[in-house]
């Protein structure tokens, strides 16, 4: 995970995406207001909604 300013990734948005989507990294925008984002590829987004949808499943 690596963490990058809001102006910083505003700035670089096509490479930060390439990288998300291509190299599997995770970023967190940080903005000035505190207010962060996080940033990762769909297929991530989605490995991880999997993960936490048979999580809940097991408990049940």
């Amino acid at each position: 995970m690596t963490a990058v300013t809001s102006g910083e990734f505003l700035n670089e948005f096509t490479i930060y995406a390439d990288r998300a989507n291509d190299e599997n990294e995770t970023f967190v925008i940080q903005r000035e207001s505190g207010k962060n984002l996080v940033m990762m590829s769909m297929t991530a987004y989605n490995a991880l909604q999997k993960e936490l949808y048979m999580a809940r499943q097991g408990k049940q």
